[in-house]
């Protein structure tokens, strides 16, 4: 080999190390490793990273990048890289390991994007991140719990509708600079995790996580938790709220759980929606209030009353509670916790039968009543209407002879052969039954003063004075010469005894120059009698309809008109 080749040779292997050593003079570390995550994309519609240089002295000025004076001011790395902020750029491709070896890393937001396979594990080495948000792609995986703790200064973590799955790890918990978590729309399983004592927002909705809620769950400084949309069943430990402060929202809407909401957590003012979709759940503020079970035992705090409900065992060696048959004295047991003994459950069992065919009788003696009285109704119809026909024929004959009406006043017992009405008689002595018939009246006397006997009244000689409607009036002339009123009631409305005698005896009461006296009555089931004080200076009627002109009336008779307004009174 001449001179000039070996010259030749030396000049190239001088310029190619020149050529290989200038690249670490024009780019940093930290933009080396951001060029291997450009290489690693493998779609960018929208350029946003064709500023990216391998020129560049910095990647300070590349989009999405963000750089922190950090190193001395005489060295060519005193600016870093500190935020990789790429949202919704449509990028495709994977997260490469290098973004987790970017030392002063603080903030980082792929959100939007289409990233898929899972997460490496230098992401969660990075010890200064405290953003990272990787929501909206289709990131697959389960998170590495021994390693997420290894994001000491996280403060927001972000990786909501993706497609992670396994359980959430409890290493997330103790962070103590984490106040915001997003798990949600994924697929993690499992539990909810407690001992979230320095989150203020945590979403696990729409997962997979399942079995009942913790006791201890924390949540010091929880401001909105939800997890709705899983399938976490069982009943609201009371201890699950007692922690969380008074103003925060908690959505368990749409799961499994069942029960009774707890005080604790109907006292934070929670919304029905909150609570939606437990069909098993009851309770404020729910609509669905939770009824009160059946029990063999005492209430807690009551030692004093026995159960209302007693529950028979399937098996006498068993309890209600348990269902254990290996309890042998079941019936001392129950009698020690208050319970009721089998013999007394007996003894209610035939209680209740005896109750029963007690109520079976009286509806069936009801029946037969009623069946009865709706026999007797068209015979009682029958007979009413053929008092009433007589009433009305009566009446309208003294109506057209209206001297006949004046002619009764002046009437005495010894006039009876000639005037008096044996058919009327027998009328009267029809609406008083006597003790052989079916019927039994009662006469009453309310005055005091007068005793009159049924028999008396039913010996006396009667005659109809008049009658207005359904009421008739009689004039009755006892043995003795006596004579009285006896009014005959129609329907009056009155079906106790006791009310008609309230107000018979009311009437009574009033004492007046004009008012007649009543003396007492007569109740019974068809008929209605009130006997008073007989006014023999005529009626009302017989002047109204005698032929007599107008001024004779008050001119020639002006002392007869106080006895009109007696009679007219007694017409009603």
């Amino acid at each position: 080999m001449s001179c000039n080749t070996k010259n030749l040779h030396f000049w190239w292997r001088i310029t190619a190390s020149v050529l290989l050593l200038l690249p670490s003079f024009a780019l940093n570390s930290d933009g080396i490793l951001l060029l291997s995550f450009r290489y690693s994309i493998l779609s960018d519609p929208l350029s946003v990273l064709e500023s990216w240089n391998y020129n560049d002295e910095t990647p300070c000025s590349w989009t999405g990048v963000a750089c922190t004076e950090i190193g001395n001011s005489g060295t060519p790395d005193k600016f870093r890289v500190t935020s990789l902020v790429l949202p919704n750029s449509q990028l495709l491709g994977s997260v490469p390991a290098d973004l987790g070896m970017i030392q002063h890393l603080r903030h980082l937001d792929l959100s939007g994007n289409f990233f898929n396979g899972s997460l490496p594990n230098s992401i969660f080495n990075a010890s200064e991140l405290k953003v990272l948000s990787l929501s909206n792609n289709v990131i697959t995986g389960e998170l590495p719990a021994e390693l997420i703790g290894g994001l000491r200064s996280l403060k927001l973590l972000n990786l909501s509708d993706n497609a992670l799955s396994g359980k959430i790890p409890q290493s997330l918990t103790p962070l103590q600079n984490l106040t915001a978590v997003s798990l949600r729309s994924n697929y993690f399983s499992g539990s909810v995790p407690s001992g979230f004592n320095s989150v203020e927002v945590l979403d696990l909705s729409s997962n997979l996580l399942n079995g009942s809620l913790p006791l201890g769950f924390g949540g010091g400084n929880l401001r909105h938790l939800n997890l709705s949309y899983n399938k976490i069943s069982g009943k609201i430990p009371p201890e699950f709220s007692e922690q969380i402060p008074q103003n925060s929202t908690i959505d368990l809407s749409f799961n499994n759980l069942t029960g009774p909401i707890p005080d604790s957590l109907a006292s934070l003012n929670q919304k029905n929606e909150f609570f939606a979709g437990n069909t098993d759940l009851c309770g404020k503020p729910l609509k669905n209030l939770c009824s009160i079970p059946s029990t063999l035992s005492n209430p807690p705090n009551d030692t004093s009353t026995s159960p209302a409900i007693a529950v028979i065992p399937k098996s006498v060696g068993s309890t209600p509670v348990t269902g254990s048959s290996n309890t042998p004295n079941w019936a001392d047991q129950n009698s020690a916790q208050g319970g009721l003994k089998p013999g007394t459950i007996a003894g209610i069992a035939l209680g209740d039968l005896a109750g029963i065919g007690l109520l079976a009788m009286l509806v069936f003696y009801v029946y037969h009543l009623r069946k009865k009285n709706n026999i007797l109704k068209p015979q009682n119809a029958a007979t009413k209407s053929e008092k009433k026909v007589e009433a009305s024929i009566k009446h309208d004959t003294v109506h057209r002879n209206p001297m006949a009406w004046s002619c009764l006043g002046e009437e005495n017992s010894e006039a009876t052969n000639s005037d008096s009405d044996p058919d009327i008689k027998r009328k009267v002595g029809n609406v008083h039954p006597s003790g052989d018939h079916d019927q039994k009246g009662e006469l009453v006397t309310v005055d005091g003063e007068t005793e009159l006997e049924l028999e008396t009244l039913l010996k006396a000689s009667a005659y109809m004075l008049g009658a207005s409607g359904a009421s008739i009036v009689y004039k009755a002339v006892l043995e003795d010469g006596t004579a009285l009123a006896v009014r005959r009631i129609g329907e009056s409305g009155v079906e106790r005894m006791r009310d008609f005698e309230d107000q018979v005896r009311a009437i009574a009461k009033l004492r007046h120059p004009n008012v007649v006296r009543i003396r007492g009555f007569y109740w019974g089931e068809d008929e209605k009698l009130v006997i008073y004080d007989y006014v023999s200076n005529g009626s009302l009627a017989s002047t109204s309809y005698s032929k007599l002109p107008l001024q004779y009336l008050f001119y020639v008779y002006p002392y007869k008109i106080l006895a009109l307004a007696k009679w007219k009174i007694e017409g009603y």
